[in-house]
């Protein structure tokens, strides 16, 4: 077993699953062995950022039923590996089990996208994880959530990765990375920009990596994969031109 790498927020509404799925698509193209899992038990929407709505098996399949997790594990046409949870309404009441059992059978890194907030379910699985990553916003509300749930997973022994400052536009009315490190004590290891092809790639149901690798974001996110990874990223030249190319 590898890494299990929980993406967290301490809210909804920062972009968390945005940042898992293209980060977990930037590790793969950049050739890393990444599986990226659902955890979103109640509401998961994983799997409508990939276009993909119906599944033969799912993370719930796996709980309630007892079965691998790689049973419910699928390809996406970009290559991603992915177990995603069911849309479902009868699936509402499904309560995890052990977690780190249900994990130990990975032999690829696990990279979890976690419900918002810090309900029991969320806790179970940050409990099952090795690190986390959290996705904030430069906003108070937003990083006074964020600060709980880092220091809910200080006290359950879970190593903190770094957090993803995401939605950064560079405004006079933002906190400051400096600011956000001095209160959390704990490193922003990538700001992510404000990129309005983020918008378009949701209507798409096409990761930003995929549809526009030369966007503002994008780069980023590849950038943060190749911070947590140690995998080499080459910044492309002329990214304004290949950018609005692309566009």
């Amino acid at each position: 077993m590898k890494r299990i790498i929980g993406v967290l927020s301490g809210k909804g509404g920062v972009g968390k699953t945005t940042t898992c799925v293209n980060l977990g698509l930037a590790l793969h193209k950049l050739g890393e062995d990444i599986i990226v899992v659902d955890g979103d038990l109640k509401n998961p929407n994983f799997g409508l950022h990939l276009g993909v709505f119906e599944y033969n098996m799912t993370l719930h399949d796996v709980i309630e039923r007892d079965i691998s997790l790689l049973e419910a594990l699928h390809i996406h046409e970009t290559g991603l590996r992915f177990i995603p949870a069911h849309i479902s309404l009868q699936y509402l009441n499904t309560d995890p089990s052990d977690l780190k059992e249900v994990f130990s059978e990975m032999n690829s890194d696990v990279l979890v996208d976690f419900p918002p907030g810090l309900d029991k379910i969320a806790l179970k699985f940050l409990d099952a994880c090795d690190e986390a990553l959290f996705v904030t916003r430069p906003h108070l509300p937003d990083l006074t959530d964020t600060l709980k749930a880092i220091e809910v997973s200080r006290e359950m022994g879970v190593n903190i990765k770094g957090i993803v400052l995401n939605h950064v536009r560079k405004r006079g009315y933002e906190i400051s990375q400096d600011e956000i490190e001095a209160i959390s004590g704990t490193n922003v290891i990538k700001k992510i920009p404000w990129d309005e092809n983020v918008l378009k790639s949701l209507s798409r149901k096409t990761p930003l990596v995929e549809m526009n690798p030369y966007s503002p974001a994008a780069v980023a996110f590849f950038e943060l994969a190749s911070n947590i990874s140690g995998r080499e990223y080459q910044r492309p030249n002329f990214l304004k031109l290949r950018n609005f190319l692309k566009r």
